[in-house]
This record gives structure tokens, C-alpha cells and sequence, in this order.
């Protein structure tokens, strides 16, 4: 349905319950108070004859009272009336074959009604008076009233549909051409314009459209443009990053090859100098070989650590259902394999799901896992849990353990590579653990965070999928 028959028909509506409402009320009041008035006469008419049948009946004189009641039904409201005494026999009646028989039950029907007046004086009851009125002329009054009502009604509704169409065309006349400039600009037209005349709110919505196709069509050549050198610019963004990942392949491989070549030859030679001319050397130069050897174990560890950083930005992430309280279980086990004498006290929460790269996933649980295994290493009775809990809707995965723990003034160089809290006399690692970490939870579009208190265990939490939730503002 249109815009304008739809206001039609609320006018429509709107004046029809509004012109009902008032023709109820007005020919209520016609019917009633006409009721009334023969209500009335009809107990004028009562009152009358009563007074003269209380009479009749004391004197006994019915004669008399028989030519009242017969008068009665001249009247074409009344169509009969009896009078009956104590022992209620019809003394007198409209109908002469009444007289003498017992007053029968009296009914109503929907053309006629009984009213009675009980007759009596301060002895006793004397009779009764009994009139049968016609309705027609109250149902004649209804009738009138209803014809009256439904014609008032007839015209008055013809009228309200004709000025309602036509107020519905008249306004919506207006609201077509802002539909059809609408339609033009959604076929790409952006020059249209609606030019509506007046003052009115159509017409300022009309001058808001002109001015917002005027703003759409310059925003459009800006956009158009600012894509063109946006084009322009992605082209010389991927050139550079073609180039970067180029370099960055040939330095991965530098590392993976050129670098690892002399660190096994300056390994390989200190260790046969060492088994070979032992005899020969004194402890200071046995002490100078066992450090090459260290620092070059430790570089190959760093060019290690470098090279899983790299090929971690570089995997294609692969997304499945993982049970993450199996795989820590499964660490904590090889962990236990390496170092059976010591004892330590693992809390794992069952069936903890998640989805992410079980590889990926298995090496940070890893590097969590072995960190909170190495900095319990001095505690008597270590304490490892990893668990998962809720915090703003958001699942947060946590390592806690009891261990050395660390200042949480320091804790934005935490996941920076290389950088660490413990000299590698204390606690050794080449410090690029935790930046392994990192990089994995990022692929995974989550974030790592952790808190901590000198010599009172330290807690790493993650998140997969999701942002920190609100309220945790603990670096990491």
C-alpha cells in the first residue's frame, strides 16, 4: 500500500471512530429520552386508570371502570388492559370474553410489554390493574434513529475517504520526487536534484537530499581519486615488501647456512684441540677452549631461536579443535622424563578447548611450561598449574608457578628477544623464549601478558582469538 493511501486510511479510520463515537452518543440520547417520554405516558395512563379501578373496586361498581378500560385501547399504544380483584378474577377487561375468568400469567414479547400496578388501600390489597402497551412506537424510534445514523454515517464517510485520498495525494506528490531522486542516486546519478519549493519539513528534507547528493558526488571524485593514488601506492607497498621478504629469505639463509658453517668449524676445531693436545695445554687454555666452546653453543642457540622466530612469522596458520590441558599434560610428562629426581607438584584443569595450530600452540605451552619448570628448579616443593578462567567474556589461559619470579617494573623487556631478567649463570636460556611466544599467541590474533613479584612465582596469561579483556592492564 502507498504512502498516501496509507494516510488515507488513517484519516479514514481516525474520523470514522471519532463520527461513531458522536452519532452513538447523540442518537443514544435521541432513543432515550424518547423512551422516557413514553415511558411517561404510559404511567400517566397507569396513575389514571388506577385511581379510578381503586374505586370501582371498594363500590364494587365495575360497570363504570369497564368503560374506562374498554376507552383504553382506543389509544393504538395500548393494546389491552384488565382489572382484576383480590381473588385476582378479571372484573373488567378490554376484550368482554375476559370477564369473570382468572387474570392468566402475564409475557412479554419483543412487540408488546405488561406493566401492573398492585391496587390497595390501608386494609388490604384490593387488586391489580394490568395494561399490555405495544413497543412499535420505541422500536419505530430505533428504527428512524438507526436509518438516520447509518445515512449520517454513509455521507460523512464518503466525505473523510474523498479529502483523505486527497490530502494523501497532495502530500506524498512531493515525497514521489524525493523518491525519485532517491532512485537516481542509487543508480549512480549523483547529479539530481529534487528542487522542492516552500518552507515546510518536505521541503527541507528536499534540500538536505540536494545538499547530501552535492557532498556524496564530491566525496566520490575525492574517493575516486584518493583511490588512484591509494592504487598507486599499494603497487609500491607490495614492491617493497616482495623485496623485504626477499631479503629477509636471504638473511634467514645467511643465518641457517653462513653462519652456521664457521660456528660447527670454530666448534668442531676447539673440541679436536681439546681431545688431541689436552696434555699439552694448561688449565688456563683448557678454561679458554671450554669458553669457545660455550659461546659458540650459545650463538648456535641464538641462530636457532632467530630462525624459529622467522619461520613462525612465515607458517600458514593452521585452525582446529585443540584439548590444551592434553598437550600441557603431555610437556609436563617429558618434563618429567628429563628430570625425574625433582619433585614437583602439577596442577592441570581437565578439558580445557580451544582452536588454534596444534604445533604452534605446543610450543608455546612448551616454552611456558619449561620456564615455569626451570625457575621452580630451587624451590624444595615446586608448584606448576595451568588453568583458564573468565574475565569480561573472554577466556584467559594462564601458566602460574611458585618460583623466582621477577620485578614487574621490568616486565616490557620480557618478550623483547634476547633480553632477560636472570643472568644465564642462575637460570640459562638463550632469551628467546618468551618473544616465541608472543609471536605465536599474535598469529593467533590474542595477546600475552603477565605479572609477577620477586621470589613469589610469576603468572603468564593468554588469550586466543580475542583482545586483553577490560580490566587487565598488566604489561606484556
Amino acid at each position: 500500500m502507498s504512502l498516501r493511501f496509507r494516510i488515507a486510511t488513517v484519516i479514514f479510520i481516525l474520523e470514522a471512530v471519532m463520527m461513531t463515537a458522536v452519532l452513538w452518543k447523540t442518537l443514544g440520547h435521541a432513543v432515550e429520552s424518547s423512551g422516557q417520554q413514553i415511558k411517561a405516558t404510559e404511567q400517566a395512563a397507569l396513575d389514571i386508570v388506577s385511581n379510578i379501578g381503586r374505586v370501582a373496586l371498594l363500590n364494587e361498581d365495575f360497570d363504570r371502570i369497564q368503560g374506562y378500560i374498554e376507552a383504553l385501547t382506543k389509544n393504538p399504544n395500548i393494546l389491552k388492559a384488565m382489572l382484576v380483584d383480590e381473588r385476582n378474577i378479571i372484573v373488567a377487561s378490554s376484550r368482554f370474553a375476559d370477564l369473570g375468568e382468572t387474570l392468566p400469567p402475564l409475557t412479554n414479547s419483543g412487540t408488546y410489554h405488561w406493566s401492573t400496578i398492585e391496587l390497595s388501600n390501608p386494609a388490604g390489597r384490593l387488586g391489580l390493574l394490568a395494561v399490555q402497551f405495544s413497543d412499535e412506537a420505541r422500536l419505530r424510534t430505533y428504527r428512524e434513529a438507526l436509518h438516520r445514523g447509518v445515512a449520517i454515517a454513509a455521507v460523512g464517510m464518503a466525505l473523510i475517504a474523498f479529502f483523505g485520498v486527497g490530502f494523501g495525494y497532495l502530500l506524498t506528490l512531493r515525497l514521489e520526487r524525493l523518491v525519485h531522486a532517491a532512485e537516481q542516486v542509487s543508480a549512480g546519478n549523483y547529479n539530481v536534484r529534487t528542487s522542492l519549493p516552500g518552507h515546510d519539513e518536505i521541503a527541507r528534507v528536499g534540500t538536505a537530499f540536494d545538499n547530501m547528493t552535492q557532498v556524496i558526488a564530491a566525496e566520490r571524485q575525492a574517493l575516486a581519486d584518493a583511490n588512484r593514488e591509494l592504487d598507486q601506492r599499494v603497487r609500491h607497498r607490495t614492491r617493497e615488501l616482495e623485496e623485504a621478504n626477499r631479503e629477509h629469505k636471504a638473511f634467514a639463509y645467511a643465518i641457517s647456512h653462513d653462519l652456521r658453517a664457521p660456528l660447527r668449524t670454530l666448534s668442531g676445531f676447539s673440541q679436536a684441540l681439546y681431545e688431541d693436545y689436552a696434555e699439552k695445554l694448561d688449565d688456563t687454555a683448557k678454561d679458554y677452549l671450554s669458553r669457545i666452546r660455550n659461546g659458540a653453543q650459545t650463538m648456535g642457540e641464538l641462530i636457532e631461536g632467530l630462525l624459529k622466530l622467522s619461520r613462525i612469522s612465515q607458517v600458514e596458520i593452521n585452525n582446529e579443535p585443540l584439548d590444551l590441558s592434553a598437550l600441557a599434560d603431555e610437556l609436563i610428562n617429558e618434563l618429567r622424563n628429563q628430570e625425574p629426581q625433582r619433585d614437583v607438584a602439577v596442577a592441570i584443569q581437565p578439558a580445557i578447548q580451544a582452536r588454534g595450530d596444534r604445533h604452534l600452540l605446543r610450543d608455546a605451552l612448551a616454552n611456558l611450561l619449561g620456564n615455569a619448570w626451570k625457575f621452580t628448579a630451587r624451590l624444595p616443593r615446586a608448584q606448576i598449574r595451568f588453568g583458564s578462567e573468565q574475565h569480561a567474556g573472554t577466556t584467559v589461559y594462564y601458566v602460574q608457578d611458585n618460583g623466582a619470579g621477577f620485578n614487574q617494573a621490568y616486565a616490557d623487556r620480557l618478550f623483547t628477544p634476547f633480553q632477560r631478567l636472570h643472568h644465564a649463570r642462575e637460570f640459562p636460556g638463550a632469551g628467546i623464549g618468551l618473544s616465541t611466544v608472543q609471536r605465536i599467541i599474535q598469529r593467533h590474533d590474542g595477546a600475552v601478558w603477565a605479572r609477577s613479584e620477586e621470589g613469589r612465582g610469576a603468572t603468564f596469561y593468554f588469550t586466543l582469538h580475542s583482545p586483553r579483556p577490560q580490566g587487565e592492564h598488566s604489561t606484556g
